[in-house]
């Protein structure tokens, strides 16, 4: 009738969670308002990305919490 998808309950346990810990940080490419942004490398794929990293106290005392999850 449909497509229907369902994951059985070790299928949801299967995935793993991303830590700052699967990446090398290699050196911060800038500063803002909130935290830094950082030029990551995964340790297993190599892939270079951009992460950002916000400090939640500032985020929340500055009231930009709407603000910051609408840049998510």
């Amino acid at each position: 009738m449909g497509n229907c998808q369902f994951k059985s309950e070790n299928e949801a346990d299967n995935i793993k969670k991303i830590t700052k810990q699967d990446y090398n940080f290699e050196y911060v490419i800038g500063r803002g308002g909130f935290g830094k942004v950082w030029k990551v490398e995964h340790k297993k794929t190599h892939v270079k990305y951009a992460l950002k990293e916000m400090l939640k106290a500032r985020v929340i005392t500055k009231r930009s919490v709407h603000s910051v999850m609408n840049e998510k």
